[in-house]
């Protein structure tokens, strides 16, 4: 299945994020993560099985969805998607929305790409879509994982879910944090805050 210049709707350094397609369902391995222990470990996932046509079924509602965008990420010198990427529950009055993201393939879950990524939607959520506000969640076991969000792209603290999530046997937490226009800003100006070696290793553990 070889990527359509037409298909690609942001590029990047080290991929491109592009429009998904009936063909991605069919030719990669993107239901089959929700099926994996490991690549699902640190997600409200892995409850009740995935199959190719529950997620052919899943990518007809994205395709109707007019609060979600998702893209597949493709790396250099690939064709078939190695993650996906979304904005979701896009409210249009309030110009907020929330973004979450997969890499599925575990040869791709570097920094340089998990990184550029989240940059890119972010940007177009921003300066494309005119949005004033992105947020995030995630359990509390990826509290490095928050760390990192923070200090490479300026996301600040809003809140906890106490025990909001059943995951591995007991309920856990969950964090919330929020991204202004202008702090992104702001952080991209002041660098990226963090040594990649450093970030790379929380990588590693989500």
């Amino acid at each position: 299945m070889a990527l359509s210049g037409n298909d690609v709707f942001i590029k990047g350094q080290h991929l491109v994020l592009k429009v998904l397609g009936k063909d991605d369902v069919s030719n990669s391995n993107w239901y089959g993560w929700f099926n994996d222990e490991e690549t699902t470990y640190h997600l409200q996932k892995h409850y009740f099985p995935n199959s190719r046509d529950r997620q052919m079924e899943f990518f007809g509602g994205i395709e109707r969805d007019t609060t979600k965008i998702q893209l597949g990420i493709v790396p250099n010198g690939e064709e078939r998607i190695a993650g996906v990427i979304s904005l979701q529950s896009i409210n249009w009055i309030n110009r907020n929305a929330e973004i979450s993201m997969i890499i599925g393939e575990a040869k791709y879950r570097q920094l340089v790409y998990a990184q550029e990524a989240l940059k890119l939607m972010i940007e177009h959520a921003f300066y494309a879509l005119n949005l004033h506000k992105v947020r995030v969640g995630y359990l509390e076991s990826l509290t490095d994982w928050g760390v990192f969000m923070k200090r490479r792209f300026g996301f600040q603290d809003e809140g906890r879910r106490r025990e909001h999530v059943y995951k591995h046997g007991r309920y856990v937490d969950v964090y919330l944090l929020g991204l202004l226009r202008s702090e992104y800003k702001a952080s991209t100006d002041a660098g990226d805050g963090m040594e990649s070696q450093e970030a790379q290793a929380i990588l590693d553990k989500g």
